[in-house]
Parts: structure tokens; C-alpha cells; sequence
């Protein structure tokens, strides 16, 4: 198919993948600061937090399949993506600043009110703005590797983002006042502001640089049918598995790796040395995979990424707080491997989803598998990282407790506490869990079927379905394979049926 969107130009590409500097930035900023926000600097009670997190998390997956439908029925002069980039720059910035500023509300309840609702609110708007960003690639360009190229790029910008967002907010927010607490508010409505309003601009960039189709079928009534007939595409449970696991994976990880850190092998003071090896790497990585998911196809970098992680975890099992920075530098550099392998895959592989969706039905219906997609991410990651705190809990551990000890009792022995069953539990869910996830997650690469030649098939149907009708015009190979990936007999496509029907 022919791509009059300005295929493979550098500038469509920059202005596409400043999309998830909001992505990835805002994220780690959420993800490194908003609880500790709350408890130690609003003064929150800590369970009044987890609500507040848990019914946001809740909430934000709700609107994600609400504003895929949405997007997929909206039809405008800017059209039915972009026009949510140009609507979103305000509320992004906003949104994005309530999180860190309740404008002097003094009450504890009140405040728990708002953050509730500050926390709905930054939910909302991410879907307005994410989920049309994840749906417009397909739109951008229809070739296999200018895909992957695209993609690739959005994750090194994404990586980049989050590298900064781990050390430039609290270095904001330290600058004002050094001591973590009430007196730090001054520093974090000041980051708020700075980077609410980077945020904002970039989804400017966006819409100024991505491209949509202009033959788009008239919006159709979908139907709790509709919705739940993308799970009868084999390709799509099959990415479902990629995508789930590995990011439930990471999530997981990265929730508990301060804990491994801090706790289990007594090295708090190498975390940000650590961390920022792991979000570098993950930077770089990203190009080497980038080429090898264009020689060797989107699910191969896998097959590298994910053996790599799972070393690094069994080697997580010998370690001690003996070991050196540079020994838990080199384990973070073999994790970047595989993260920045199943973002790469999962998020460009998603993309070509669309395309079988359209062989199987003949429709456009890239709103409904990205609001699909990202709810269930994101009601699995919550609940998961549910059954952890559960499961922290379950083994005693209480981290305020521990905070207490270190800062306050004069003959605590970290050596000592590290030999405990809590930490051992701790050691133990580190490792194991991700260990779990990662094997289901390749198990599933493993049985991927779309390559780029059976990709380009399934284009090439579509094409000779919306002209003749029928696949007839494809080779016996070309046929076999857009068969094998739509996971449907000839007679059942939607080109034959409309054809016979007609």
C-alpha cells in the first residue's frame, strides 16, 4: 500500500515519538514520587494513599476503551486522532499540576477528596491523549518496518524522558528544601509546573507532525459483541499474552526493586546509580533492537531481550549486600536488554493488529484495540500490584517501620535485619515473580506468527478485497499466509462475505 503520509521523514518521526516524553516521563514521575508525595510531604495517612492510588488506577482503566470508541467515531477537521493531541495541551498541563498542588486545602479529608479526584482527572486526559496516540501509527505509514522504525524511536524518546524525570524533579524539589516533607511543597509546586507545561507543549509537537487517513467509513453503533469479538482474533490473544506479561513484569519490577535494593542487599545509596544504568541502557538498547526487529522481524529482538533478563534474575538469587556497584550496574544493563526488547516488540507489533482486525472484518478499529489493550494492562498491573502489597504485607513488612529504625534506633543492626524471613520474602518475590512472567511472555514470542512477508500478504488481501472482493489475485503462498495469520477460512473473510452478500 502506498504511503502518502510522508513516509520515513525524520520530522514525522520526532513529532510522533514526542507523544511518550509525556508517556514515559510523566510515569516515573508518578510512579518515584506522587506516594511519597502524599504520605511524607501532604501528610496522608498511608492506607487513605493506596485508596487514592488504587481508584485512580481503577478509573484510568475504564476511560481507556471509552475514549478508543470515541476516537474511532470522531470525525473532524484535524481528524479523529489528532484533534485529541490540540484538545489535550491544556488539560495535560493542568492535570498534571493538580497532582502535586491541592491549593491550600488544609483537611485531611479534604485533601484525600482531592487527590481522589486529581487522580481521576490526570487519568482521564492521559487516555484522551494516549490511547488516539497509540491508535494513529497504522494511520501514519502501512509499512512493516517504517513501523518498527517509528516505534523505535518513540521508545528511545520515552526512555530518554523517563531518564530525566528520575533525577531532575527531585533535584527541583531539593533545591528548595532539602529534607523530605511539608516543607517541601514550595519544590514541588514549582516541578509540577515546570514539567506540566513540558508535557504540554510536546502534544503540540504531535499534532503539528502526525498524519491520519482520510477514506474512513462512516462511524457504526458498536455493540458488548463488537468489543469482545477482538479476543476471536488469534493474533491479538496471542500479542495479549506478549504485551500482559512482560509489562506486568516490569511493573512488578520496578515496584520492588527499591525494596531489593534498599532492604535486601543494604545498598540505597548506589539505587539512583542503579536505576539510571538500567534507564541509559534501555535508551541505547533500543536502537540495536530497532535494527534487529528490521532484519529479523518485531518478535525476534525477544528471543534476545528476554533470555538476557532472566539471567540477571537468577543471578538476583546469590547476590549480598557484599557486592559491588558495578556487579548490580552490570545485572540492571542485562535487564535494559530485555526491557527495552518487549517494549520495542510489544508496541509495534500492536499496530499491525489493526491490519489483520481489518482483513478479518473489513474495518478500521484501532480505538477499540488500543482503549482494549491499555485497560487490560492496566487492571491487570493494578492488580497485581495489589496481591504484592498483600503479599508485603502477608510477610510483616512495614516500610515506615523500617524508615523509623534506620533513622531513629542507635543500635540497628541493617546486617541483621537483612537475614530476617521478611527480607527473605522480599528476596524471594523479587525474583520469582518476574522469573514466572518472563517465561509465559516468551512462550508466547515463541508462537508469533506475523512476519513481514505474511504482514505484507495480509495488506495485500486487504487491498484486493476492497477492489475486487475476493483474495483470488494472491499467489497460493500469499493466500496461506493471510489466511494463517487472520486465523480464518477464505469464505469467512470480510471481503468474501461482503461480496457474496452483494
Amino acid at each position: 500500500m502506498e504511503n502518502k503520509f510522508n513516509k520515513g521523514l525524520l520530522l514525522n518521526k520526532i513529532s510522533y515519538a514526542s507523544g511518550d516524553i509525556y508517556g514515559g516521563g510523566a510515569f516515573m514521575i508518578f510512579s518515584l514520587l506522587f506516594m511519597n508525595f502524599l504520605v511524607l510531604v501532604e501528610g496522608l495517612p498511608v492506607i487513605a494513599t493506596t485508596i487514592i492510588i488504587f481508584i485512580g488506577r481503577l478509573w484510568d482503566a475504564i476511560t481507556d476503551p471509552i475514549m478508543g470508541r470515541i476516537s474511532d467515531r470522531t470525525r473532524s477537521r484535524f481528524g479523529r486522532r489528532r484533534i485529541y493531541f490540540l484538545i489535550g495541551i491544556v488539560p495535560v498541563f493542568l492535570s498534571f499540576f493538580m497532582l502535586f498542588y491541592s491549593f491550600g486545602t488544609e483537611s485531611v479529608n479534604a485533601k484525600i477528596f482531592y487527590y481522589t479526584f486529581a487522580y481521576m482527572f490526570f487519568g482521564t486526559v492521559f487516555s484522551i491523549v494516549m490511547v488516539p496516540y497509540n491508535a494513529i501509527l497504522s494511520d501514519m505509514t502501512s509499512d512493516y518496518d517504517e513501523r518498527t522504525s517509528f516505534t523505535t524511536l518513540r521508545m528511545i524518546f520515552s526512555g530518554a524522558a523517563a531518564l530525566i524525570c528520575a533525577v531532575v524533579p527531585s533535584m527541583i524539589i531539593k533545591s528548595i528544601h532539602e529534607h523530605n516533607g511539608p516543607l517541601q511543597i514550595p519544590g514541588y509546586f514549582v516541578m509540577a509546573l515546570i514539567f506540566g507545561a513540558a508535557f504540554g507543549v510536546c502534544w503540540f509537537f504531535v499534532f503539528l507532525g502526525t498524519k491520519e487517513r482520510e477514506d474512513l467509513p462512516r462511524p457504526e453503533k458498536i455493540t458488548l459483541k463488537d468489543w469482545l469479538s477482538i479476543f476471536s482474533n488469534k493474533a491479538y490473544r496471542n500479542l495479549l499474552g506478549i504485551f500482559l506479561s512482560f509489562q506486568i513484569a516490569v511493573d512488578l519490577v520496578l515496584a520492588l526493586f527499591i525494596f531489593y535494593i534498599d532492604i535486601v542487599i543494604l545498598q540505597y545509596h548506589n539505587y539512583e546509580l542503579v536505576v539510571g544504568t538500567l534507564l541509559v541502557c534501555s535508551m541505547l538498547f533500543m536502537i540495536m533492537q530497532g535494527a534487529i526487529a528490521k532484519k529479523k522481524g518485531k518478535a525476534f529482538p525477544l528471543y534476545i531481550g528476554i533470555p538476557a533478563w532472566i539471567v540477571s534474575t537468577f543471578a538476583f538469587i546469590w547476590i549480598n549486600s557484599g557486592v559491588h556497584v558495578l556487579v548490580l550496574c552490570a545485572l540492571a544493563a542485562l535487564i535494559a536488554v530485555g526491557t527495552s526488547a518487549g517494549q520495542l516488540s510489544s508496541w509495534s507489533m500492536l499496530t499491525d493488529i489493526y491490519d489483520i482486525d481489518e482483513l478479518r472484518t473489513g474495518k478500521r478499529r484501532e480505538g477499540i484495540y488500543s482503549g482494549m489493550t491499555t485497560f487490560i494492562r492496566k487492571f491487570a498491573s493494578g492488580i497485581a500490584v495489589l496481591l504484592m502489597g498483600f503479599g508485603l504485607q502477608a510477610l510483616g513488612f512495614d516500610q515506615n517501620e523500617y524508615s523509623v529504625l534506620k533513622a531513629s534506633v542507635s543500635d540497628f543492626d541493617p546486617a541483621s535485619y537483612a537475614q530476617s524471613n521478611i527480607v527473605m520474602g522480599i528476596k524471594w518475590m523479587f525474583v520469582l515473580i518476574p522469573l514466572i512472567l518472563l517465561i509465559i511472555c516468551l512462550v508466547f514470542a515463541v508462537k508469533n506468527k506475523v512476519t513481514k512477508s505474511r504482514f505484507d500478504a495480509v495488506l495485500k488481501g486487504i487491498e484486493e478485497l476492497k477492489t475486487r472482493g475476493n483474495i483470488d489475485a494472491l499467489s497460493d503462498q500469499e493466500t496461506a499466509d493471510a489466511l494463517l495469520i487472520a486465523g480464518m477460512e477464505k469464505k469467512d473473510l470480510w471481503g468474501a462475505n461482503s461480496s457474496a452478500s452483494s
